[in-house]
């Protein structure tokens, strides 16, 4: 099983299908079963050997922990900086600040805790891994690849945000689309795209002008110990007369 594990905001959308793909190419004879796990109603089936699991998840209790834990052969992790993983959950899904706040705070130590297992390989967000198709051979390598010249350009070509855009706008006619009547979102059950995975930039460093100052300084006290650990510094002030505002762009694929 290949458990791909990451923070809200993180990417951890984009490493499952691409990770889907990659075993179907790569793994032909071998079933390929890809699915969202919350809670031990999905677990069922996944020791099965004769079938090759792809598994999303983000922060989950510590039964089913415990069994995806048993079942991975390999985790795959995403992580990003928790300053714009609120951001995100704030302008793309709505969630007010301590929501949002909690959600990532939860999901960035979950993931802390297995990162140090053997078997554990971490995405950051901020080295592009969603851009470079050498993150898809790296997939490939881990289920004993390579990865053929034409199925890494087909599934390069199927992660783009161009893709990802069209199959969300068609969200409403897909057979299999779950409604959630309260929020409105829609959901595709095979790629886990919501309908609010549309339409992100993925700034790097847009905390900036969306948290403002007080509520980033929030962010990098709760988290602090761990923003440390896996480089993300403080933003430090500004000096005046001075700027120091240096911003890149990533797809932000949750």
């Amino acid at each position: 099983m290949r458990w791909c594990l990451g923070m809200y905001a993180s990417g951890s959308t984009w490493l499952y299908n691409a990770m889907r793909l990659v075993a179907e190419a790569v793994a032909p004879g071998r079933p390929v079963r890809a699915s969202y796990v919350a809670s031990a109603a999905e677990l069922p089936g996944l020791a099965d050997p004769a079938v090759l699991h792809v598994v999303k998840s983000h922060d989950v209790d510590a039964a089913v922990a415990a069994a995806l834990e048993q079942a991975a052969e390999r985790i795959l992790m995403t992580l990003r900086d928790p300053r714009d993983a609120v951001a995100s959950l704030m302008r793309h899904m709505d969630h007010d600040f301590d929501t949002a706040l909690a959600l990532i705070e939860r999901s960035a130590r979950f993931c802390a805790a297995r990162a140090g297992d053997a078997r554990t390989v971490v995405l950051r967000y901020e080295d592009g891994f969603i851009d470079d198709p050498a993150t898809l051979d790296r997939l490939a390598a881990g289920l004993g690849g390579p990865l053929a010249q034409a199925d890494r350009a087909r599934i390069f070509a199927a992660t783009r945000r161009g893709a990802i855009e069209a199959l969300i706008a068609r969200l409403d006619t897909l057979p299999g689309t779950l409604h959630d009547v309260r929020s409105g979102d829609m959901v595709d059950p095979v790629t886990q795209w919501h309908r609010h995975h549309a339409g992100r930039t993925g700034e790097v460093g847009g905390w900036r002008w969306v948290l403002g100052a007080a509520r980033a300084g929030i962010v990098e006290r709760r988290l602090e110990d761990w923003m440390a650990a896996w480089g993300y510094a403080a933003d430090p002030p500004i000096r005046a007369g001075g700027y120091r505002l240096r911003i890149g762009y990533r797809v932000d694929l949750r």
